[in-house]
């Protein structure tokens, strides 16, 4: 049994009659002995209490010394040999040793009684002190429970505590990025077109398996300031893009506007009129018409180009002589005339007369310019001064990557003002959760190859369907678009392709030697 049997742990040692020191506590008081991790009440409970739990629960007060002094002495002499100290300590050190237990509870009592006061005299602490130290050199004392030391378990704890807290940090970026993201998305048109109840042909286990390890997104630039509806009109531009899912490489082509092909089930014409039908029937033109299974689309108005710009602080664009010197039918240069009819519709120059600035339309000479809004979405609609439709979709690939290169280094502010200004301006059916991973991995993303379609065609008047472009053929067109955007030899097109390459051919009577022009791929910088 333990000399401190008496001992109570919210009031401290017994004192032979004095009254009790009363702990910090007095409603609740903690078991701290080892192998305890949780607080034990012990109010009104008597309870054996050992020399070692004292110095436990008085630990930090000062007193921890003294006790290993005791304990060490108390060692030695149950093993019958005298305890060491110095002889400045003698008096004090031996007398507490040779008294047996009553001493040493004298000793406690003593002790209790000096926390309570706090009133030992300075002779009493000097020879404690010399006392502790004489001990200590030959019995070291054990490291203290919670220690930090290197190898203890409070260093352990406060480096997993601190892991915790940075994990927690990120975490909540993460969150805060993710939030504001979903925020802004919710200015977004979305549409709940599912892409399973979009046709595709019927494609053969190999052709299905090298596209599932691509994503392929299919984008309309719609001309819609008559109506102001991203559902109906014609679109100016049609581009497809895949992305390897593996390498993030991206190929990109842009479908000519004019191409002759099926737009639906019993009809042929220019496949840009697929769209004014709805979004559905321009999935599956491209779907049908090119073998593909495509994942998902985005269509943006006339002006949501203008305003990404602006807000990425413009483009650096070429602008050559031609365009300069080539009129439109107004009598303005080509590309000053687009500018000043995209101003009009935007009313971009409210100040101005009409709305649009003439200083934004003229260029005395041939160079690189810092372009804004406006004069970028005019840049793209050019015509006669850069190659007709083909230079024009050329264009717009090259500004389309320029657009992709300065979003990755966009700062919160410049992403905030697209967000806010363009998001109402674009329908989508491609879930958030895509659109946020696309968004956060964007600096990984690389374009590859780009080119428009068709590869080898010819134009020329069909019917009353007007100017087209003429695959010639689809088939063989079809096969290198394949190995352009999935990296697939000797692709077989489908039988559904097959068929409509042979009506497109016998309406317009071209084959493949019948091609009087091949579009080559671009220039990537």
């Amino acid at each position: 049994m333990s000399n401190f049997e008496d001992f109570d742990l919210r009031r401290g040692p017994a004192t032979n009659g004095r009254p009790r020191p009363q702990s910090r506590n007095m409603d609740r008081d903690y078991d701290v002995r080892p192998g305890r991790s949780q607080y034990d009440d012990r109010r009104g409970s008597d309870f054996s209490y050992d020399l070692e739990d004292e110095v436990d629960m008085y630990d930090g007060y000062g007193e921890y010394d003294e006790y290993e002094a005791r304990r060490a002495s108390r060692a030695s002499s149950a093993s019958g040999r005298r305890p060491a100290a110095s002889h400045s300590s003698s008096g004090r050190s031996a007398g507490h040793h040779s008294s047996g237990h009553s001493g040493a509870r004298k000793s406690a009592s003593r002790s209790s009684a000096s926390r309570g006061g706090r009133s030992s005299s300075s002779r009493s602490n000097s020879s404690r002190a010399k006392a502790t130290r004489s001990t200590a050199s030959r019995h070291p004392a054990p490291a203290r429970r919670g220690s930090g030391g290197r190898n203890g378990n409070g260093g352990d704890k406060r480096k997993k505590r601190r892991t915790v807290i940075v994990v927690e940090v990120v975490l909540l970026l993460v969150l805060v990025v993710i939030f504001f993201f979903w925020n802004k998305f919710g200015k977004v048109n979305w549409d709940n077109l599912k892409m399973e109840d979009v046709e595709v042909n019927k494609l053969d286990e190999e052709t299905l398996g090298v596209l599932d390890g691509y994503t392929t997104y299919a984008f309309f630039g719609v001309d819609n300031r008559s109506n102001g509806d991203l559902d109906k009109g014609r679109s100016d531009t049609i581009m497809l893009v895949s992305i390897n899912k593996e390498t993030n490489d991206v190929k990109m082509i842009s479908v000519q506007r004019d191409t002759l092909l099926r737009v639906n089930d019993n009809s042929y014409g220019k496949c840009n009129s697929a769209y004014s039908k709805g979004r559905k029937a321009a999935l599956e033109m491209l779907n049908t018409n090119l073998d593909l299974q495509i994942d998902g689309y985005v269509s943006v108005d006339f002006d949501a180009l203008a305003s990404i710009v602006d807000a990425l602080g413009g483009l650096d664009l070429e602008i050559t002589q031609k365009m300069i010197d080539t009129k439109d039918e107004n009598g303005l240069n080509d590309l000053g005339g687009k500018i000043a009819e995209v101003e009009r519709v935007l009313k971009y120059c409210p100040d101005k007369k009409d709305y649009f600035d003439p200083a934004d339309c003229t260029f005395e000479k041939p160079g690189v310019y810092t372009l804004n809004g406006p004069q970028v979405v005019g840049y793209c609609r050019v015509r006669y001064s850069v190659g007709d439709d083909y230079g024009r979709a050329e264009n717009q690939r090259k500004v389309l990557k320029l657009v992709l290169e300065k979003a990755k280094k966009a700062n919160i502010a410049q992403l905030n003002e697209m967000a806010d200004k363009v998001f109402p301006k674009i329908s989508t059916n491609i879930p958030k959760t895509e659109i946020i991973g696309m968004a956060t991995s964007a600096s990984k993303f690389n374009i590859q190859e780009s080119n428009g379609f068709p590869f080898d065609l010819k134009s020329m008047t069909v019917g009353k369907k007007g100017s087209c472009v003429v695959p010639c053929t689809l088939e063989s067109n079809v096969v290198k678009l394949h190995k352009l955007m999935y990296n697939q030899d000797d692709y077989n097109p489908t039988e559904e392709v097959k068929g409509i390459s042979s009506h497109i051919q016998s309406e317009t009577g071209c084959s493949e030697s019948s091609a009087v022009k091949t579009q080559e791929p671009d220039k990537l910088d």
